[in-house]
């Protein structure tokens, strides 16, 4: 039983250690004998009671004269009555049924341990059915299995003390019907001393995120920091950082004098910071580094051969090394923009020489589409114009135009196949705005090892029409999300299956998370109002 919660008569006690004035008010988790829980009200006046108390009885679903302050009123760490709530619930409720634990002891007269807290969505009732737990340890591979009642168990291991880089994989189910399923960022014990995080989610599924943004509109920009976390900036610059092992929100500084949310993008880096890089009125480069919690401006050589480029295409390579821009405004030609900064801390920018696009293409998507048994992108796929008798599809490195003509924007690509072994790559386009109507419209662009191309239309494969489409994609499927629905695409035939409900229908960001989910941040849902929770994909896991 975890020990910051117990029964008592009508209800439960519970120990609570909170974080005032931070940046959001959320439940984050065990913290070693008490629940961790962040108010962004300040200490003042009550001010911090009365945001806990108000955040636990809509956690609870208990009215506020239910919720007690009992002990340390006037501190960080305090004791709650809360009535008419029974244990099981509000252990799963709170997120305090799961236990993890790693120790590396062997013969080293020091032990170290690792505090693993499970997170779960914030509705996880589907939970409550689980009757077992897994817990996998790679690159050991060994597996741990427990009894579970609901989230209610416990799961630990013990190792001998080294540096070897580890991820953590936690699976709950329903004998052997997977419910949920969540892997760690990777970690040694010596850098995991503050403790690590996994999200159950779904599999195949979007679940909410426990968390509300306090940040205030739906042109969020969000971006992961490779090997650190991810970075949340609003249009007026607020910034949010949630660290990639503790799952953890933070405010950091903000950005002053940001750009316009629709100009250019926030990317990652390298070097394990973030980007923020605009380029509709010349090119402009801030970059924002964890450690430092703090932004720069970034001097860049080059940017004369940028010029002014609203509405151009862009991708960033798989080393996060490179920023690519594709047209835009009135120009034909490709720009490469370095994410590494130099020993005199600046970016060098340029024309690509030897590639041309046969419009601007302002409004159009870009894919780099990738062979697995290669290093060298097999193409950008570029979708999309503003230009009426342009082509829908245009492939750069081998400057062929497919496809129907028309004006098309704002849709998205996603590579269906690896191309293994001199396969063919299958890249999925689709919805966005087809001749200003929403589309549900889709291409399917198939590249040959041998540098051939071919196009096929599937017509309203997308149901409903999504003007503003994302994609995810897992071993078992590809899924199209906008207009508040997730729809399943089986991989080969793209046949469609039972679209779910979600959050988001235009806008927003994906940021992918270094256990192999997906957070979608920002944008608007199907009402038009900003989306102030995040929403994680978690990928199905293919049969045994």
């Amino acid at each position: 039983m975890n020990p910051a919660i117990r029964a008592v008569d009508d209800g439960i006690e519970l120990d609570v250690q909170v974080v005032p004035r931070a940046s959001v008010t959320r439940i984050v988790g065990s913290h070693g004998d008490r629940l961790k829980i962040q108010l962004a009200a300040p200490p003042v006046d009550g001010a911090a009671n009365e945001a806990l108390v108000e955040l636990l009885a809509r956690t609870l679903d208990r009215p506020r004269s239910a919720v007690t302050v009992v002990q340390g009123a006037t501190g960080k760490r305090k004791r709650l009555r809360i009535a008419g709530v029974a244990l099981t619930d509000a252990m799963l409720r709170l997120g305090l049924s799961g236990l993890l634990g790693v120790v590396a002891s062997g013969c080293q007269p020091a032990i170290q341990e690792v505090d693993v807290d499970v997170v779960v969505p914030e509705d996880a009732d589907e939970l409550e059915a689980a009757n077992n737990a897994s817990m996998v340890l790679e690159p050991d591979g060994a597996t741990y299995t427990a009894e579970a009642d609901g989230l209610d168990f416990e799961l630990s291991v013990q190792l001998d003390p080294d540096d070897e880089l580890r991820t953590l994989a936690l699976y709950l189910a329903r004998d052997e019907s997977l419910l949920a399923w969540g892997r760690t960022a990777a970690f040694t014990f010596g850098a995991a001393g503050a403790g690590i995080a996994v999200f159950l989610g779904e599999p195949g599924a979007l679940s909410t995120f426990p968390l509300l943004l306090d940040l205030p509109d739906d042109a969020v920009l969000a971006a992961a920091a490779p090997g650190r976390g991810v970075v949340m900036l609003s249009s007026t610059g607020a910034t949010s950082y949630m660290d990639g092992f503790t799952l953890e929100t933070t405010e950091a500084d903000p950005l002053t004098d940001p750009p316009p949310a629709d100009d250019g993008v926030l990317v990652g880096d390298a070097a394990g910071g973030v980007m923020r890089v605009a380029w509709a009125s010349g090119l402009r480069v801030h970059r924002f580094d964890p450690g430092d919690d703090a932004w720069i401006d970034v001097e860049h050589t080059g940017a004369a051969s940028v010029g002014d480029r609203p509405g151009a295409a862009w991708a960033v390579d798989g080393d996060a090394k490179v920023l690519s821009l594709f047209g835009g405004g009135t120009k034909l030609d490709v720009v490469a923009i370095d994410l590494v900064v130099r020993d005199d801390d600046t970016l060098r920018a340029g024309v690509v020489d030897g590639l041309q696009l046969d419009a601007p293409r302002a409004g159009a998507s870009a894919l780099w589409s990738t062979r697995e048994d290669s290093d060298d992108a097999e193409d950008v796929v570029l979708f999309g114009s503003d230009d009426a008798g342009r082509s829908a599809i245009y492939l750069v490195r081998a400057a062929a135009a497919l496809g129907p003509a028309g004006k098309w924007s704002d849709g998205r690509c996603v590579q269906l196949d690896r191309g293994r072994d001199g396969d063919a790559v299958r890249v999925l386009c689709g919805g966005g705005l087809r001749d200003a109507t929403p589309s549900g419209d889709a291409l399917v662009v198939t590249l040959g090892a041998d540098g051939s191309a071919a196009i096929e239309e599937r017509a309203a494969l997308l149901d409903p029409p999504m003007a503003s489409p994302r994609w995810f994609v897992d071993d078992v499927a590809v899924y199209a999300q906008g207009e508040g629905v997730l729809l399943p695409l089986e991989r080969e035939s793209l046949a469609a299956g039972d679209p779910r409900a979600a959050l988001r229908a235009r806008g927003g960001q994906l940021v992918p998370l270094e256990g192999g989910a997906t957070l979608v941040v920002g944008g608007s849902d199907p009402s038009g109002a900003p989306t102030t929770r995040i929403q994680v994909f978690t990928p199905d896991v293919p049969p045994s």
